[in-house]
């Protein structure tokens, strides 16, 4: 049995393919937008040298800058990775990149080598990848601080973050991160 379509039937068929594929292309284009993939290659050298997941390293530099290499925070923070001058200056010295300066921190290449660096540095620290992201965030003072006190801490786990704003970027780089799993290692 034969099923014939008319014209009218014809150009409705052809507007529901036209309209999956438009709706398929804004899906990959909000995705793209959402969760871009830029300095793959950097990212993928850094990560691997310093034992971090990709996934990490695209959700910070997401939180971050969303990207943007020339990106500058209101408390000075420069690059990709937001990268305080002085801890910038402290991590070079303890990797021996010489004749470190601030300039070199909008080059992607250093930052993300330094951010990478920092953050594996932090994870074996505080050996717990959310302390290292509110340190990242919020310093490792604070970190010491809340661990130290009853209110925000018991055995070891910070159960509240006190600080909103690191709070916020916790949970954030979370849900990036999981972002980042799916388009990186399933799609």
């Amino acid at each position: 049995m034969f099923y014939v379509l008319d014209g009218k039937k014809i150009i409705n068929v052809f507007k529901v393919i036209i309209f999956f594929i438009v709706l398929i292309f804004l899906g990959k284009t909000a995705i793209t937008y959402i969760l871009p993939t830029k300095y793959t290659d950097i990212i993928e050298e850094y990560s691997k040298k310093y034992n971090i997941e990709n996934e990490l390293v695209y959700a910070v530099i997401n939180a971050e800058s969303r990207f943007n290499k020339n990106a500058v925070s209101n408390k000075g923070a420069i690059g990709l990775m937001q990268i305080m001058p002085e801890t910038g200056e402290w991590l070079a010295k303890k990797m021996g990149i010489e004749d470190f300066s601030q300039e070199m921190l909008y080059e992607p290449n250093v930052n993300v080598q330094i951010g990478c660096y920092y953050l594996g540095y932090l994870i074996e620290k505080f050996e717990d990848e959310r302390l290292a992201l509110c340190a990242y965030n919020a310093g490792s003072t604070n970190v010491y601080r809340w661990l130290a006190n009853d209110k925000y801490s018991i055995d070891g786990y910070v159960h509240t973050i006190p600080f909103k704003e690191t709070d916020k970027y916790v949970k954030k780089i979370n849900i990036l991160k999981k972002g980042y799993d799916l388009i990186l290692n399933f799609v």
